[in-house]
């Protein structure tokens, strides 16, 4: 991979640095540095810090207008910055391995408050997929201690015991407390972020209105619940239909901002973008700015219109229209089901990821890169209000995050859009009987 191009992951990808081929690689890489361990890590943090504030200026100057590829094009035009990247390869030359390994591993005490992180349907598959990443740092950072309160059912709470039994096996040193609850109360006390994974699943012969008021139930209870023991909290829901779970979840926490809660499309953002690297013969993080608009449902629009692929505007490079409108876009919308098709069960592991790439941009802020997030409708892109409608984001540091304004629609997009918030509205309107008034 290009050196500039791994740069903007560094703090994203992941190695195992435990085991003894790393020891090796690692005395290796200080052997032809000349640096002792200490010294090499020590050099790479003032590398790293001398490139991340530079990342930072420009985010600042340029805002919603920033763009990667200019990053990338000004660390190239500039000599000093141009050293720096080129010295951080030398010294990164020998084992691949991420910047948050490297802070994981400097000596001395986790000094940062725990963050607190609820999880509800923890000992179903999405749960137990997503509560180990939770704990080794992949959502909130290498060096940011986590207290896990598990929710789940009563009837959950023997097959909890044996996931918090795995937990505790692992030894993780980021996991400083670990409690189990059956009830919504004790469970969300205190908590700073909420994932909302439980919901009901659809069973033969349901209905989709039974299912809807099914879960208008759930997730009623569970506003209510963070209204009252948890306002600060930042909520993500997982479980379907994610979007209307979230607009209930929100009404029903009346003394909690809306923008305190979002629904995730964040799996359905990565499927497309996988879809665009393979039919353009790219890697992944070489696509950037693919949109997901609307619900997490087939109705949703995955939208290349402002996407680029290698700095170059998406449409340019995959001009099959045919393919996009025949394949890429039923084959995102329609991803989940070909799982089940193919595996007998839904997507866990990959709903799981992305619900840890969705909190973690949240929490740490998205690099100035384009996320798709459902949010409340604000009225902008013709959407209206009082649903919670995906549409691209920016995040910032600390839970916060910005809806990209001045992004236009062609025809054929708003089409797409506006068949997603009528379902939207649709749905809505079948538990409207069941939201406060």
């Amino acid at each position: 991979m290009a050196m500039l191009q791994r740069l903007a992951q560094l703090s994203r990808r992941s190695a195992s640095l435990a085991s003894s081929p790393f020891a090796a690689s690692y005395a290796a890489r200080s052997m032809s540095t000349k640096m002792t361990p200490a010294a090499a890590i020590k050099a790479m943090e003032g590398l790293q810090s001398k490139l991340d504030d530079a990342m930072q200026k420009m985010m600042q100057e340029k805002g919603d207008a920033f763009s990667k590829n200019e990053f990338y094009k000004m660390v190239d035009e500039t000599p000093e910055l141009k050293e720096a990247l080129s010295k951080y390869r030398e010294l990164d030359m020998d084992v691949e391995w991420s910047w948050a390994r490297i802070r994981s591993m400097k000596a001395g005490p986790l000094t940062a408050p725990p963050v607190t992180v609820t999880v509800t349907g923890a000992a179903g598959a999405i749960g137990y997929a997503l509560l180990f990443r939770i704990a080794s740092g992949e959502m909130f950072g290498p060096s940011q201690p986590v207290n896990l309160k598990l929710l789940d059912l009563p009837a959950a709470q023997p097959a909890l015991k044996g996931v918090m039994m795995e937990l505790n096996d692992c030894a993780f040193p980021l996991l400083k407390s670990m409690t189990a609850a059956d009830d919504p109360m004790k469970g969300f006390a205190g908590c700073d972020y909420a994932v909302l994974v439980g919901a009901k699943p659809r069973s033969k012969g349901m209905e989709r209105a039974d299912l809807m008021k099914a879960n208008a139930e759930i997730f009623s209870v569970q506003g209510k619940a963070l209204n009252a023991v948890a306002p600060k909290a930042k909520v993500t829901v997982v479980g379907n239909p994610a979007n209307t779970n979230a607009l209930i979840a929100s009404a029903n926490a009346p003394d909690m901002n809306p923008d305190q809660f979002t629904a995730m499309t964040r799996l359905d953002q990565t499927r497309a973008e996988h879809q665009i690297a393979e039919k353009a013969g790219v890697t992944v993080e070489e696509v950037d700015r693919v949109v997901i608009w609307g619900n997490h449902s087939a109705s949703q629009y995955p939208d290349i219109s402002h996407a680029t692929i290698q700095g170059k505007w998406a449409k340019e490079v995959v001009t099959d229209e045919a393919w996009l409108k025949n394949e890429f876009i039923p084959t995102v919308a329609k991803r989940g089901a070909e799982i089940i098709g193919a595996r007998g069960a839904s997507s866990a592991a990959s709903a799981a990821n992305a619900a840890v790439a969705h909190v973690r941009d949240w929490f740490l802020g998205s690099d100035g890169r384009w996320v798709s997030m459902a949010v409340p409708a604000v009225g902008d892109f013709g959407m209206g209000t009082g649903i919670f409608y995906s549409v691209p984001v920016v995040c910032y540091p600390g839970g916060v995050y910005k809806r990209v304004g001045g992004v236009s629609i062609d025809p054929a997009s708003a089409e797409m859009m506006e068949k997603s918030r009528l379902e939207l509205v649709e749905e809505r309107n079948a538990v409207a009987h069941l939201l406060p008034k």
